[in-house]
């Protein structure tokens, strides 16, 4: 560590141990937003220092449930500097590195519009795009905007990072269509499935061409197994997939995990096809 970057996570850590005594916050994310005043670059050296690097999880619905699936498998074996109390802005994220001392792999949870600023400093070495939704975009602007920072953001990114994006959703699936480096997820089970997406679904619109997408299968909103009759664009080929999938109620959910490298029953603590989503993607990330 440099002498600047030491001096000023001394600082930066002195602040949240006053913060604590005074009373007036948990300290959570206080040391961050001061080390991101004194030198926003400090993010890009506390990001080098983790030896397996860093992955970022972003989406506008359930990002921090499949942050903490990630952490449940990865964490027995690799140390982990998560940042577990949900701050996901860039203060939250440099907390959460300057805390890190003998981490080895930085797992991120990142709100969806600071992402690209993430991305840029901590260079993860995967990152996991879950779903955009526009109920959750109200203090962006339109879901359009967002999907065009990710999109700038994926191109910028170096063939050595690996995308894992949700192929059921259409402006997220069409990220990784140009990268080789891309792993698909989504869900392929149609007895769960809708026949046609509700009419106030986001993404009801080819993202090409304009024309109405047809539907296979509709999950959750405008999450499915989608295609343009115009213009042929479609859901891509899911390299990870839950099938046969068993909803029990307000109580728990269970599905078969389907991988290249074979399948495996899952079972869920949590209900819901969302998150059967979730851990999908979490375990596409691990």
């Amino acid at each position: 560590m440099s002498a600047r970057l030491a001096v000023e996570s001394l600082a930066a850590r002195a602040a949240a141990r006053l913060s604590r005594l005074a009373g007036t916050g948990g300290g959570t994310t206080l040391p961050g937003k001061l080390l991101w005043k004194l030198d926003p670059g400090a993010i890009d050296a506390l990001a080098a220092r983790l030896p397996q690097g860093a992955v970022t999880v972003s989406a506008t619905n359930g990002k921090t449930t499949t942050t903490a699936m990630v952490a449940e498998i990865l964490g027995p074996r690799t140390k982990l500097a998560w940042n577990r109390s949900g701050a996901n802005l860039v203060s939250g994220v440099a907390s959460t590195l300057l805390d890190a001392r003998d981490a080895e792999l930085g797992l991120l949870e990142v709100d969806e519009a600071a992402l690209p600023e993430v991305a840029r400093r901590v260079r993860p070495r995967a990152l996991l795009l879950g779903n955009l939704f526009r109920d959750q975009l109200d203090r962006y602007g339109e879901l359009e905007h967002v999907a065009d920072g990710w999109r700038t953001m994926v191109a910028g990114m170096g063939s050595e990072a690996t995308l894992v994006v949700n192929g059921d959703d259409p402006q997220v699936g069409d990220l990784g269509r140009d990268r080789g480096s891309t792993v698909v997820y989504g869900l392929d089970d149609p007895r769960h499935a809708r026949a046609a997406m509700q009419h106030a679904a986001d993404s009801r619109y080819c993202i090409r061409c304009g024309h109405p997408y047809d539907f296979a299968a509709a999950y959750v909103g405008h999450l499915g197994d989608y295609s343009c009759p115009s213009c042929g664009h479609s859901r891509p080929e899911l390299r990870i997939a839950a099938r046969a999938i068993e909803l029990n109620g307000l109580e728990s959910a269970s599905f078969e995990l389907v991988t290249p490298a074979g399948s495996i029953r899952v079972a869920l603590r949590l209900p819901g096809l969302y998150n059967v989503y979730n851990a999908v993607g979490a375990a596409a990330l691990a």
